[in-house]
């Protein structure tokens, strides 16, 4: 008797913190958004086996500070390997396997640590230090206010849309479509699914729109700006890998 193991596979899920009470989540995210804004270009700039092994230095501290469990990482499908093991034989056939690799290398933690934001930082927290983070821009009389509401807004929107999709997803999944054969197939399931995603939101941003016009302007107070120990001792942290990147990566 043969049995069919199937592996349930992971999805990609963003911007969903890891319910932890630990000193990254408690750290401020306005703190954290700079932090990795930071160490992003400082890497960038300087790509070398040097900056490489710092950033997965800070990485790893992170992760285990966060204590991010193991589920939190998505399954990876198979033709992102099958594409990144025929660009690896290209790059070596071309004598550019180093560059290659770092490439990979720094995309991958770039990815992570965009990740590990969005691990420890709450939605509503990330909102609260918008205005924070866009004060320096009033300076040149740009529209901060209206930035702040739209990012604001898109942003408290993002769970909705996203439970609103795993119900059109498990809807489509028990209808039991046939598997699709040929590449038109494809794309013709790519694009019901894109129509199908804007006409939730679509909805959604009007039901939101209704409910803003009926309750009517209204003064958004927030709590004052405490810096704690965490967010000082990540400043410190980032800066000294910024610091030791750009001076010998």
């Amino acid at each position: 008797m043969s049995r069919t193991r199937t592996r349930q596979r992971r999805p990609i899920i963003l911007l969903r913190p890891v319910p932890r009470e630990t000193p990254l989540h408690r750290v401020w995210a306005g703190t954290k958004v700079l932090s990795a804004a930071a160490l992003s270009v400082a890497v960038s700039f300087a790509p070398s086996w040097t900056g490489l092994g710092i950033l997965l230095a800070v990485l790893v501290v992170g992760v285990l500070v966060a204590r991010i469990p193991r589920g939190v990482v998505p399954t990876i499908p198979w033709w992102v390997f099958a594409v990144l093991a025929v660009g690896l034989v290209l790059n070596a056939a071309g004598g550019g396997l180093t560059a290659y690799v770092r490439t990979i290398l720094l995309g991958v933690g770039l990815l992570v640590l965009a990740s590990l934001v969005g691990w420890t930082t709450r939605l509503s927290d990330l909102v609260d230090a918008l205005p924070v983070l866009f004060a320096p821009l009033r300076l040149l009389r740009l529209p901060v206010d209206e930035w702040v509401t739209v990012c604001a807004l898109a942003l408290r929107m993002l769970p909705t849309v996203r439970a609103e999709m795993r119900v059109l997803f498990a809807a489509r999944k028990g209808r039991g479509r046939p598997g699709i054969r040929n590449p038109a197939g494809w794309w013709q399931e790519v694009i019901d699914a894109v129509g199908a995603v804007v006409s939730v939101s679509m909805r959604q941003v009007r039901d939101l729109g209704d409910a803003l016009s009926v309750r009517g302007p209204r003064s958004a107070t927030r709590p004052p700006l405490r810096l704690r120990l965490g967010d000082v001792v990540t400043v410190l942290v980032v800066a000294g890998a910024c610091t030791v990147i750009t001076v010998w990566g």
